[in-house]
């Protein structure tokens, strides 16, 4: 074989032999972390959209496991939850309101039974009150009558509300015996206040006494007690104890104050009873050798209020007073009667007439009796209303008669 022909067979060969070698060395490189992609090649149809780059892999699943097993992080109590302890507790504000009335009486001067005469009287309270601490209340009543009549403080109260059941008021308060003191006139069906023809418990100015109370409401106001000590009125008289006990068979009435309507807002039937006793409470009036007894008193107390269909209202009210001592000064037995029938919405009120009637005997053959006829337009039950009110009196044995009309307004703003 010539060595032209050999040469060609080795070249091959060797040629096979390096490929070989450079194929094993590539093989043993480990691969690079990335490779350019390969260019497409040129085609007359659009190239293929590119695959999707391979997302990064998920972290490790131990790394999830072991963040969800960690104890979280420690708080503060604030971030834990309200304390209690720590944070005083939300008390309701302060409130404030203002209650008046107006009006203008005819009755002459001369002849009290004639209406040739006026007379205008504004009346107007401020009242306060609220919450300083969860068991303590704070009250402060204002009141005026008019120009001229001076400002003076009506109720000054600190209260220490333990529970429903039990509180303890000490200052310048209601004095408590009946119904009429704690409804007062703004909460009475009467324009007239209870009482004109004389005859009321003792009690100081809008029958207020400086003094102490404690009371306390059971069966959520079904039930009401109040018991208190009051100056007796100045000078050296004595300490006057007064109290009341009430119980509600249909309704309940929960609070120290209390009224004498609820103008339709619920039904109530009450029976209250009540009882006061001052030593040396009752004098002759002798202004050289005055001679005194212990002043006793007893009265009961009942109001009847049922709503009707349509949205009126039926009230009856009655109460009697018998007292006990030689010297009552202003009778020694009385009585009053009350009823009242308020019509269905009629514009944006409602109409309601009402008729009562008093009665009070004294030593011998005195006594006194009266009676009103009054219309009045509920606008917004006792916060807005219109009255017109007729009071005749007479007093015996001395016959003498007084007539008298009156137009009133009142508003309350709560």
């Amino acid at each position: 074989m010539s060595l032209r022909n050999l040469a060609i067979p080795l070249r091959t060969s060797v040629a096979g032999l390096v490929s070989l070698l450079a194929a094993h060395a590539q093989a043993q490189e480990p691969a690079p972390e990335t490779a350019e992609p390969a260019a497409a090649p040129a085609s007359a149809e659009p190239a293929a959209a590119p695959a999707a780059p391979v997302a990064d892999p998920p972290p490790a699943p131990a790394a999830e496991v072991k963040l969800a097993a960690a104890e979280p992080p420690p708080t503060t109590p604030n971030e834990a939850m309200p304390s209690t302890l720590t944070e005083p507790k939300k008390l309701p504000p302060i409130g404030v309101a203002a209650w008046l009335r107006a009006d203008v009486t005819f009755q002459g001067q001369g002849d009290p039974k004639k209406l040739n005469d006026q007379k205008f009287t504004p009346y107007g309270e401020l009242h306060a009150g609220g919450k300083i601490h969860e068991n303590v209340s704070v009250t402060l009543n204002l009141n005026a009558g008019g120009v001229g009549g001076g400002v003076g403080i009506e109720d000054a109260i600190i209260g220490f509300d333990l529970r429903d059941e039990f509180h303890v008021w000490i200052g310048q308060m209601l004095v408590p015996v009946d119904r009429a003191n704690y409804a007062g006139p703004f909460f009475a069906i009467p324009w007239n206040y209870t009482g004109a023809i004389g005859f009321v418990p003792h009690e100081g100015p809008s029958g207020r006494n400086a003094g102490l109370s404690v009371w306390g409401d059971l069966e959520g106001g079904k039930f009401k007690y109040v018991l208190g000590a009051f100056d007796g009125g100045g000078g050296g008289e004595s300490m006057l104890f007064s109290g009341r006990l009430q119980y509600d068979f249909i309704g309940a009435e929960p609070g120290f104050f209390g009224n004498a309507s609820y103008f339709g807002d619920k039904d109530v039937v009450a029976l209250g009873v009540g009882a006061q006793y001052q030593k040396d409470g009752e004098s002759s009036g002798d202004e050289v050798a005055p001679e005194t007894d212990d002043y006793v008193e007893v009265n009961a107390d009942l109001l009847a209020e049922m709503k009707l269909a349509g949205g009126g209202w039926v009230t009856g009210e009655g109460g009697v007073y018998i007292t006990g001592g030689d010297y009552p000064g202003y009778g020694k037995t009385a009585f009053y009667l009350t009823a009242a029938y308020a019509t269905p919405k009629v514009g944006v009120g409602n109409i309601q007439p009402m008729l009562r009637f008093q009665y009070g005997k004294g030593e011998g053959d005195a006594k006194t009796w009266s009676i009103d006829a009054a219309l009045s337009y509920l606008i917004m039950g006792p916060a807005l209303r219109l009255v017109g009110n007729f009071q005749h009196v007479k007093t015996d044995p001395d016959g003498v008669e007084a007539n008298s009309l009156t137009f009133g307004a009142q508003a309350i703003f709560f």
